[in-house]
């Protein structure tokens, strides 16, 4: 018997779980697109006029955001700081860079002097690849936690809806019982 204009309307958990899981899977791999292209992304220095070959100017721009300034401002790479000394540090790495020197070579030779403090890109190893695995991490508790929040506000709401139609059901039969004895008194009276 219908209770009303509304039926229950019933979604499966296993489509709610499987709508859940495909929106944590696409967050993580958004998260890793995103940080991808922050990590690789090109700066956009203009290259210096007495510089053709590509591959320098490419090398330099590496070495130029890769390394922080020491000169003492704020902490930026030699790309963003404007001070003497950051032009300096870069005319000596073009310099080293036509000389023949590998980008490594250079960058270590810088890091080696003013210390590992000034390497602007977190190394992966050690305690930064906690770093690098917190987001990763994050992501799946919070999904784990979700999950079963839904599942049991789903299980909760199956079984007052079951509740629900019992309670509906037996109302609708004591009044079909209801209607009936009137009907058969109503029939006997006339």
């Amino acid at each position: 018997m219908k209770t009303g204009r509304f039926e229950r309307m019933t979604t499966s958990n296993e489509f709610l779980i499987l709508n859940f899981i495909s929106i944590v899977v696409l967050l993580i791999v958004c998260s890793f697109i995103v940080t991808a292209y922050a990590q690789t992304e090109e700066s956009q220095v203009a290259e210096p006029e007495g510089m053709k070959d590509t591959t320098v100017a490419s090398d330099l721009d590496e070495l130029l955001t890769t390394v922080y300034c020491y000169c003492g401002c704020t902490r930026e790479t030699i790309e963003v700081c404007t001070c003497g000394t950051a032009m300096n540090i870069e005319n000596n790495f073009r310099n080293r860079l036509l000389a023949g020197e590998t980008v490594e070579k250079i960058r270590t030779d810088y890091l080696d002097t003013y210390g590992p403090q000034y390497y602007a890109v977190m190394p992966v190893e050690g305690i930064n690849l906690l770093a690098y695995a917190m987001p990763v991490i994050i992501l799946i508790v919070i999904g784990g936690f979700a999950f079963v929040v839904l599942r049991r506000l789903m299980q909760r709401r199956e079984a007052a809806a079951d509740t629900h139609e019992r309670s509906v059901s037996q109302v609708s039969d004591e009044t079909v019982q209801q209607v009936e004895t009137e009907l058969k008194r109503y029939k006997q009276e006339s």
